[in-house]
């Protein structure tokens, strides 16, 4: 086992030696969040985020390490996850099995790769995976020290992702299989959860100082699960949702720490009014978070070797010639591990192995946080050293099944082949179903003004026309766009809407309207909409470049206003061949304005 450990920091270290990638984003910010932390003595005042591994960079720049011993930290998290990796693989099965999971984790490719940027995924996942190597290797025997380790190991991983804290309560499952009597079982799962939250104490108390709020977690939740939630990025990180969210909140992302809470909040409600607004929409985005997080490793290429800037010209020329094969090495890896994987659950669920199965909670719950808020296929950095012990299972068993001539096997590889088939066959059909759901319930979001508690707000659009097939709905952050003939109308027609609350009177709507992607040929003939009464009809011309403004009067009752955006069906000029229609900067003001004269 130890020189499979040294194999693996022995590639790790040649790699980050050979590829020397500058830490781009998230990456850098660490280091420029340690660097503050050594010239102030205090986070930064704008820091939101759990400060173990801004501790760790700071130790390291404050003894005089430069970004070559930063990058250590990422080896020596990349080496404990062999480490770990091995030990649970033996502690579960036997000597040989932990050899396998060993040399697969040791040459992991990704995981190699990853090594020369360094963040917060490989050292929180190296942690999770040594605490639950604690757990299987003092379990039966030591059981309250193995409980208290385990805790130990996850308090030290909340410190750099919080989600690894109440993660520590999943150890109930691997005591209720040991014990078989669920009171000692919970008593020992507790003793992990208190001393993980007792590790974590000082952080609460920190947060009670500085927030008057006593908390355990950081103050990003919220604005993590509003990224995952946005409509007009599929769930994606973009800029234009700091824009948005700036605006239509009046809360900024990085703010000053008396408004971090209140901030983080306002982002969750958000998400939360996000997710409920089109629930089909948001199924679908389940499945497209969950396969970002899962289906590649290819994009982990992406911190260390491609993103622009990233490597000098001359190691990333080399290295992009090499691309294909870069990545088709680091996806067929992680498939292999990932079909071992699942033939390993199958053969241990033959065998009722309760152990190794009851430890499936630990990978399943973070797939399950990771997509329900916002996933990257960094972050299954901290899931994937829980898989290799039963890959390796699988296959050592599948070697000495070949050795033995398959003699006796036949039912058991029946078991394995029938959810690998499911796994391969399934898996690309969830995920072109999610798509599918995604298209049809597509909506957007974008700011808008109008005079309730405060002029900018936050307008959700969904679509009215056509009634089957695609979505015609884009958005971005300042407008909502109809791509008409998208796939479920052959005259040209789509429309959208949205809705505000306005006392009753006399009102002014405006905004700007644009034809995009339609090159030349017909006009296109737009209406505007309020309480299901056009206020405005326009005709653009699709050759024209540029926004043309339009406005219209109306009268309301006051209460609910539905406001409309439609491309007319069957009008002059309305056009079914793929253009964008653009509806921005909508403002609806009382009209005429009210003017306060001031007393003299």
């Amino acid at each position: 086992m130890g020189g499979l450990i040294a194999l693996g920091f022995l590639a790790r270290l040649v790699w980050v030696l050979a590829v020397p990638s500058r830490p781009v984003g998230d990456f850098a910010l660490y280091r420029e969040s340690a660097s503050y932390l050594v010239e102030h003595h205090a986070l930064d005042p704008e820091f939101i985020y759990m400060p173990g591994y801004v501790f760790l960079l700071a130790a390291v720049e404050w003894l005089g390490g430069g970004l070559l011993a930063a990058k250590l930290l990422g080896v020596v998290a990349g080496t404990a996850v062999v480490a770990a990796a091995g030990g649970i693989g033996a502690g579960l099965f036997d000597r040989r099995t932990g050899l396998t999971a060993a040399a697969l984790a040791a040459l992991w490719p990704a995981g190699i790769a990853v090594t020369s940027v360094t963040g917060t995924d490989l050292p929180a996942g190296a942690l999770v995976a040594l605490a639950i190597w604690a757990l299987v290797k003092w379990g039966r025997d030591r059981p309250w020290t193995a409980a208290a380790v385990f805790g130990l190991l996850m308090g030290l991983g909340a410190w750099v992702r919080a989600v690894a804290a109440p993660l520590a309560a999943l150890s109930f499952f691997y005591w209720w299989v040991i014990e078989r009597r669920a009171p000692r079982a919970a008593t020992r799962a507790a003793l992990g959860v208190a001393v993980a939250f007792v590790v974590l104490l000082p952080w609460a108390l920190r947060n009670q100082y500085v927030y008057g709020d006593f908390f355990f977690t950081d103050s990003h939740g919220g604005h993590t699960a509003l990224v995952g939630a946005n409509p007009n990025s599929e769930g994606t990180y973009s800029r234009s949702l700091n824009v948005m969210f700036t605006k239509g909140t009046g809360f900024r992302l990085m703010d000053t720490p008396a408004r971090h809470r209140a901030s983080d909040r306002a982002a969750y409600e958000l998400a939360k009014g996000w997710t409920s607004f089109s629930p089909a929409y948001a199924a679908g985005l389940l499945v497209a978070k969950a396969d970002r997080l899962l289906s590649h490793e290819r994009n982990l290429l992406y911190w260390p070797i491609y993103r622009q800037g990233v490597l000098p010209a001359a190691r990333r020329e080399f290295l992009d010639a090499h691309r294909t094969a870069l990545e088709r090495l680091a996806d067929g890896f992680w498939w292999g591990i990932v079909g071992l994987f699942v033939a390993g659950v199958s053969l241990t669920a033959r065998a009722r192995d309760r152990r190794a199965l009851a430890l499936l909670a630990f990978p399943a719950a973070m797939v399950v946080i990771y997509a329900s808020f916002f996933s990257e296929v960094r972050y299954h950095l901290a899931i994937a050293p829980l898989l290799f012990p039963l890959a390796a299972f699988a296959l050592t068993w599948m070697v000495a099944s070949f050795r033995r001539r398959f003699a006796a096997d036949g039912r058991a590889w029946l078991g394995v082949a029938l959810p690998l088939l499911a796994l391969f066959a399934g898996w690309p059909a969830l995920v072109a179903g999610g798509a599918a759901l995604r298209a049809r319930a597509r909506w957007a979001v974008d700011v808008c003004a109008y005079p309730t508690a405060g002029e900018t707000h936050l307008c959700t659009w969904r679509r009215t026309a056509p009634a089957g097939g695609p979505s015609p709905v884009r958005g971005v952050w300042d407008g909502v766009g109809l791509r008409v003939g998208a796939g479920g109308s052959d005259d040209g027609g789509a429309s959208a809407r949205t809705s505000m609350t306005l006392e009753r009177g006399r009102y002014r709507l405006s905004g700007l309207l644009a034809v995009k992607g339609a090159g030349t040929g017909p006009d296109v003939v737009v209406a505007i909409t309020a309480a299901d009464r056009v206020i405005m009809r326009a005709v653009l011309p699709r050759g024209a470049s540029g926004d043309v403004p339009v406005e219209g009067l109306f009268d309301h009752d006051g209460g609910n206003l539905p406001i409309g955006f439609a491309v007319e069906p069957n009008a002059i000029g309305s056009t079914p061949d793929g253009a964008t229609i653009w509806f921005s900067q909508l403002v609806v003001e009382r009209f005429p304005p009210l003017v306060i004269i001031p007393r003299r």
